[in-house]
């Protein structure tokens, strides 16, 4: 492990069972498919409730699961991280029935954490790419 507070391999269920707290996640239908330091996948059914006006997947949703899926991938390496800045690229609606996002870690330091989200749909159609900053702040949340 090159970093101190670096979790060891990952119980996916614990991980699924500590991110159940996440009430919000919940309501939303996102789900952990799989997670390891520094990684992570979830996806997300698309239902009526996501879409906007437009008839098309709101914004909010696909950033919700690009900076929940950093989230587990972060907190499964380093402990506890917050997120410090997010940046979002929407390249085109999704064509399929679910959303995939997909978070690895690019660089960290001692204090901080740099990753890349890329967000698809189940046809493999390019939704969104998301950077996220991380801080890393001393504790864990007991993953």
């Amino acid at each position: 492990m090159n970093n101190q507070n670096e979790v060891a391999a990952m119980d996916i269920e614990r991980v699924k069972g500590f991110f159940r707290q996440d009430r919000f996640v919940q309501a939303l239908g996102i789900e952990i498919k799989s997670a390891d330091a520094g990684t992570c996948e979830c996806t997300a059914e698309i239902v009526e409730q996501h879409l906007n006006a437009g008839n098309v997947v709101q914004g909010g949703m696909i950033f919700t699961i690009a900076d929940f899926t950093f989230a587990v991938a972060a907190n499964c390496k380093h402990g506890n991280v917050v997120s410090l800045n997010n940046n979002i690229t929407y390249v085109r609606p999704p064509k399929g029935k679910t959303l995939i996002a997909r978070a690895r870690e690019t660089a960290f330091t001692r204090k901080t954490c740099l990753y890349e989200v890329e967000i698809t749909d189940d046809l493999g159609t390019p939704v969104a790419f998301m950077t996220v900053s991380g801080f890393i702040k001393n504790g864990s949340l007991g993953l």
